[in-house]
């Protein structure tokens, strides 16, 4: 808003200033035009009178009769040599000639006398000195012409302002997560119009978002008990199926109860009144305890461990934490031919990362945004051997938002590589250098 208000003003100040020049430059033009021909034709007369009189007389009585004249006219008078005076060549040449030269830095008047070297100097003249300060005059219209401005445009954009202020922070609120977060304008106000708007958009979005976490509790809700009954009812046909059969339909169930429960977490994870279980740890033990269940998951694979000697402090959710790694291993398993690379790294005191790599065919460039979304599979996952309904990494993503931190898909020259983000808080006082060597554990 503060931008807003001073494009405004410098935009107002610059057209009046624009036309207050030009006015004033008009008439200072044409004013000083007509007060030098008017003190010229004033004083051309009495310049010449003197210049003539004080060549009849000899050099030596000139300052008897300069002295007469100055105080008979209440003005500095003095001669000085042509060559001494602090001109420019063409008003030398000019005072040669025999005219008239006004000199508005010392506000004086210069005329040569005739038959010599010499020139009559008078003033300073009080009228020439006036016209001189005017230029500081103008100089302070200039500057109360700002003020004069400023003031009331001030004046009349502190109410929009402050109601600029109030909705960019109830938009604010609402981007971060607070659904009931409402700009509620006065109706006197000029944004009233505006902050009803919002706030019906804002309600509106509330009872989507509401309405969709509803539905997909509900209906996740709702399957378990079908499901229940279809497992029970399995096991009571008549005859019983052969063993293929019933595993391939116990598969089946088995993935869609995995489904009904991914749907429920991430659920949960996208509530922004979801409290975060704070505990500290340090996860270069954690992760290196944390490597036989890891391995679990991909028993054809190799799953390595690579963390600093020194130990990385962090505080936060573990249970999530855990379900984040096991939802990033178990997708580098499905899409890796044989390794899945760990590592733990800490770049700077305030960040750690906790990658995963695997030597799979890898993703596209144009594909690292949108592998995030929910029910997002690519072409090369949806082949029903990988299993994968496309919700573990926008779990991923909602559990580092949740602690502050980033899921991002890094560059790499085989396979894919995710860095899973996070943020060190203040209160652990575990940081540690970056420069630690890496200790392997397989």
């Amino acid at each position: 808003m503060r931008h807003l208000f001073t494009q405004f003003y410098l935009l107002v100040f610059g057209c009046f200033l624009v036309a207050a020049l030009l006015m004033g430059g008009i008439y200072q033009f044409t004013e000083e035009r007509t007060g030098n021909r008017y003190l010229e034709g004033l004083v051309q007369d009495f310049l010449d009178r003197l210049t003539q009189e004080l060549a009849t007389v000899p050099q030596p009585q000139w300052p008897a009769k300069v002295d007469d004249f100055s105080q008979r006219l209440h003005l500095a008078l003095h001669t000085a040599p042509l060559d001494t005076q602090p001109l420019a060549r063409e008003d030398i040449a000019f005072l040669q000639a025999g005219n008239i030269v006004i000199v508005e830095d010392d506000a004086t008047f210069r005329q040569r006398i005739p038959n010599s070297n010499m020139v009559l100097i008078i003033g300073p003249v009080p009228y020439l000195s006036f016209r001189h300060e005017q230029h500081w005059l103008v100089l302070g219209f200039i500057v109360l012409l700002g003020l004069s401005l400023a003031i009331p445009i001030l004046l009349w954009m502190r109410p929009h302002w402050r109601d600029m202020q109030q909705l960019e922070a109830a938009a604010k609120r609402l981007g971060n997560g607070e659904l009931n977060a409402r700009a509620a304008l006065d109706n006197s106000s000029s944004l009233a119009t505006l902050g009803h708007t919002f706030d019906q958009m804002a309600q509106r979005l509330q009872e989507l978002i509401s309405g969709r976490k509803q539905l997909t509790d509900a209906i996740a809700h709702e399957l378990r008990t079908p499901l229940v009954r279809l497992r029970y009812r399995l096991a009571l046909l008549e005859p019983a199926p052969s063993q293929a059969d019933s595993a391939a339909l116990e598969h089946d169930i088995e993935a869609l109860e995995f489904l009904i429960e991914e749907m429920l977490t991430y659920s949960r994870l996208n509530q922004p009144e979801l409290p975060l279980q704070l505990s500290d740890m340090e996860l270069g033990q954690w992760a290196r305890e944390r490597l036989a269940d890891w391995q679990a998951q991909g028993a054809a694979h190799r799953v390595t461990l690579s963390c600093p000697m020194a130990p990385i402090y962090w505080r936060g959710d573990v249970r999530l934490l855990a379900r984040a790694m096991d939802n990033l291993v178990g997708n580098a398993v499905r899409h890796g031919h044989s390794e899945v690379q760990i590592r733990l790294t800490q770049d700077t005191p305030q960040w750690i990362c906790l990658s995963v790599q695997d030597d799979g065919p890898g993703v596209a460039t144009k594909e690292a945004q949108r592998i995030f979304e929910p029910f997002v599979r690519l072409d090369e996952s949806r082949d029903r051997r990988t299993g994968g309904i496309g919700l573990g990494l926008a779990i991923v993503r909602s559990i580092a938002q949740l602690h502050g931190g980033e899921i991002s898909l890094q560059p790499s020259n085989q396979g894919a590589l995710f860095c899973l983000k996070l943020p060190v808080h203040l209160d652990t006082n575990g940081y540690q250098s970056s420069t630690d060597p890496q200790h392997p554990a397989a």
